[in-house]
C-alpha cells in the first residue's frame, strides 16, 4: 500500500516545479495576469468606486470618497509599492475597500497599479 502513495508523491514532485513556473511575459508584467487581463479585472472589480475611468465617480466612489487615479497632482503624490500594498489589504479591513490579496499576487498588485492605475484618463473608460 505504501508503494502507490511514495509513487503518487514522487511524481507530485517532480512535476511541482512545472506548474510553479511563472507563465512567459514581457519584462516587468505580473506573471500571471497580462496587462489586458488586470484592466479586465479592474472592470469586473474596481468600477464601482473608482469608476469606468479611474476617476472615482462610480456609484460608490462618491459615496466613500475613493481614490481619483486620473488626478496627476493626488497621484504623483502616491507610491507604487503603497498603491500596491493596498489593493491586497484593502482598507479598513475591507469595509472600505476589500483585499484582493486572494485575488492577485503581489507582482500583479503592483503590475495593476504600473499598467492601469498610473494610466488611466479621465473620461476614458479602462477596457479590456
Amino acid at each position: 500500500m505504501r508503494t502507490p502513495l511514495i509513487f503518487l508523491a514522487a511524481v507530485l514532485w517532480a512535476l511541482a516545479p512545472l506548474s510553479a513556473q511563472a507563465s512567459p511575459g514581457a519584462p516587468g508584467q505580473a506573471p500571471g495576469k497580462d496587462a489586458k487581463a488586470l484592466r479586465a479585472f479592474f472592470a469586473a472589480e474596481c468600477v464601482r468606486c473608482h469608476g469606468a475611468d479611474g476617476s472615482a465617480l462610480g456609484p460608490d466612489g462618491k459615496r466613500l470618497k475613493g481614490q481619483d487615479f486620473t488626478n496627476p497632482k493626488e497621484m504623483a503624490e502616491k507610491q507604487d509599492a503603497k498603491l500596491a500594498n493596498t489593493v491586497l489589504k484593502g482598507i479598513f479591513f475591507g469595509k472600505v475597500m476589500p483585499s484582493f490579496k486572494g485575488k492577485l499576487t503581489e507582482a500583479e498588485a503592483l503590475a495593476m497599479v504600473t499598467e492601469v492605475v498610473r494610466k488611466a484618463e479621465k473620461g476614458k473608460a479602462i477596457q479590456p
